[in-house]
Protein backbone atom coordinates (compact mmCIF):
# COMPACT_ATOMS: atom_id res chain seq x y z
CA UNK A 1 0.00 0.00 0.00
CA UNK A 2 1.31 3.07 -0.90
CA UNK A 3 1.78 6.39 1.27
CA UNK A 4 -1.30 7.89 0.00
CA UNK A 5 -3.45 4.40 0.27
CA UNK A 6 -2.61 5.00 3.80
CA UNK A 7 -3.50 8.90 4.29
CA UNK A 8 -6.55 8.33 2.46
CA UNK A 9 -7.96 5.16 4.50
CA UNK A 10 -6.75 7.04 7.44
CA UNK A 11 -8.89 10.32 6.52
CA UNK A 12 -12.12 7.75 5.64
CA UNK A 13 -11.54 6.30 9.43
CA UNK A 14 -11.20 9.69 10.86
CA UNK A 15 -14.08 11.14 9.23
CA UNK A 16 -16.23 8.05 10.28
CA UNK A 17 -15.35 8.67 13.46
CA UNK A 18 -16.04 12.06 14.23
CA UNK A 19 -19.71 11.11 11.75
CA UNK A 20 -20.41 8.71 14.32
CA UNK A 21 -19.61 10.63 17.17
CA UNK A 22 -21.00 13.98 16.10
CA UNK A 23 -24.36 11.76 15.58
CA UNK A 24 -24.11 10.28 18.96
CA UNK A 25 -24.03 13.51 20.81
CA UNK A 26 -26.59 14.75 19.04
CA UNK A 27 -28.79 11.93 19.94
CA UNK A 28 -27.62 12.16 23.39
CA UNK A 29 -28.67 15.43 23.49
CA UNK A 30 -32.11 15.86 22.09
CA UNK A 31 -33.18 13.45 24.41
CA UNK A 32 -33.45 15.25 26.99
CA UNK A 33 -35.09 18.07 25.08
CA UNK A 34 -37.41 15.81 23.93
CA UNK A 35 -38.67 14.62 27.48
CA UNK A 36 -39.47 18.00 28.61
CA UNK A 37 -42.62 20.28 27.11
CA UNK A 38 -43.25 23.79 26.31
CA UNK A 39 -45.59 26.12 27.79
CA UNK A 40 -47.40 26.67 24.60
CA UNK A 41 -48.30 23.04 24.38
CA UNK A 42 -49.48 22.91 27.94
CA UNK A 43 -51.13 26.54 28.67
CA UNK A 44 -52.96 29.35 27.22
CA UNK A 45 -50.58 32.66 27.41
CA UNK A 46 -53.77 34.93 27.48
CA UNK A 47 -56.25 33.15 29.56
CA UNK A 48 -55.91 33.10 33.04
CA UNK A 49 -57.88 32.37 36.23
CA UNK A 50 -58.04 32.09 39.84
CA UNK A 51 -58.13 29.16 41.81
CA UNK A 52 -59.37 29.11 45.85
CA UNK A 53 -58.97 25.99 47.45
CA UNK A 54 -56.99 23.64 49.34
CA UNK A 55 -53.59 21.57 48.75
CA UNK A 56 -54.32 17.67 48.73
CA UNK A 57 -50.85 16.78 47.59
CA UNK A 58 -47.14 18.49 47.09
CA UNK A 59 -44.26 17.25 44.80
CA UNK A 60 -41.23 19.85 45.77
CA UNK A 61 -39.22 18.49 43.36
CA UNK A 62 -37.51 19.19 39.54
CA UNK A 63 -38.28 19.71 36.65
CA UNK A 64 -41.16 21.77 38.51
CA UNK A 65 -42.99 21.87 41.89
CA UNK A 66 -46.56 20.92 41.92
CA UNK A 67 -49.52 21.06 43.49
CA UNK A 68 -52.41 19.56 43.33
CA UNK A 69 -55.37 21.58 44.70
CA UNK A 70 -59.27 20.62 45.47
CA UNK A 71 -61.56 23.93 44.54
CA UNK A 72 -65.46 24.04 44.81
CA UNK A 73 -66.84 24.23 41.16
CA UNK A 74 -70.28 26.26 40.47
CA UNK A 75 -71.95 23.17 40.90
CA UNK A 76 -70.57 22.58 44.52
CA UNK A 77 -68.73 19.78 43.08
CA UNK A 78 -65.31 19.09 44.03
CA UNK A 79 -62.49 19.11 41.25
CA UNK A 80 -58.66 18.24 41.46
CA UNK A 81 -56.18 20.89 39.67
CA UNK A 82 -52.90 20.18 38.74
CA UNK A 83 -50.87 23.47 39.65
CA UNK A 84 -47.59 23.97 38.49
CA UNK A 85 -44.66 26.11 39.38
CA UNK A 86 -41.21 26.63 38.39
CA UNK A 87 -38.37 24.46 39.13
CA UNK A 88 -36.76 24.07 42.89
CA UNK A 89 -33.59 26.25 42.38
CA UNK A 90 -35.67 29.06 40.94
CA UNK A 91 -37.84 28.87 43.76
CA UNK A 92 -35.55 28.38 46.59
CA UNK A 93 -33.95 31.48 45.46
CA UNK A 94 -37.27 33.25 46.35
CA UNK A 95 -37.19 31.56 49.80
CA UNK A 96 -39.74 28.86 48.95
CA UNK A 97 -38.73 25.52 50.85
CA UNK A 98 -40.72 22.05 50.44
CA UNK A 99 -42.73 23.71 53.93
CA UNK A 100 -43.47 26.74 52.74
CA UNK A 101 -47.07 25.15 51.15
CA UNK A 102 -48.00 22.00 52.69
CA UNK A 103 -51.19 19.50 51.90
CA UNK A 104 -54.37 21.29 53.90
CA UNK A 105 -53.11 24.71 53.65
CA UNK A 106 -55.71 26.98 52.27
CA UNK A 107 -54.48 28.76 49.04
CA UNK A 108 -55.69 31.58 46.27
CA UNK A 109 -53.81 30.43 43.07
CA UNK A 110 -53.35 32.90 40.12
CA UNK A 111 -52.22 31.63 36.91
CA UNK A 112 -52.41 30.69 33.24
CA UNK A 113 -54.67 28.05 32.35
CA UNK A 114 -54.48 24.67 30.81
CA UNK A 115 -55.11 23.69 27.49
CA UNK A 116 -57.91 21.52 26.04
CA UNK A 117 -60.23 22.67 28.92
CA UNK A 118 -57.13 20.22 30.66
CA UNK A 119 -57.26 20.95 34.51
CA UNK A 120 -54.10 22.54 34.95
CA UNK A 121 -52.77 26.25 36.28
CA UNK A 122 -49.43 27.34 35.68
CA UNK A 123 -48.85 29.39 38.87
CA UNK A 124 -47.96 33.00 38.64
CA UNK A 125 -49.06 33.99 42.33
CA UNK A 126 -50.25 32.05 45.20
CA UNK A 127 -51.69 34.07 48.14
CA UNK A 128 -51.36 32.00 51.81
CA UNK A 129 -54.02 32.13 54.35
CA UNK A 130 -52.05 34.31 56.47
CA UNK A 131 -51.99 37.28 52.93
CA UNK A 132 -48.34 36.36 52.42
CA UNK A 133 -48.36 36.60 48.39
CA UNK A 134 -45.83 34.06 46.17
CA UNK A 135 -44.78 34.89 43.22
CA UNK A 136 -43.42 32.13 40.89
CA UNK A 137 -41.85 33.49 37.76
CA UNK A 138 -37.83 33.34 37.02
CA UNK A 139 -35.62 34.74 39.42
CA UNK A 140 -34.03 38.35 38.39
Amino acid sequence: MNKFARLGANVLVFGAVVCLSLGLAGVMISQPANGHHSFTAEFVADKTATLNGTISQVWFKNPHVRYLIEIKNEDGETETWDARGSPVVWLARKGWTPDTIAVGDSVEMYGYLGRDGNKMLSIMTITLADGRVLTDKAPE
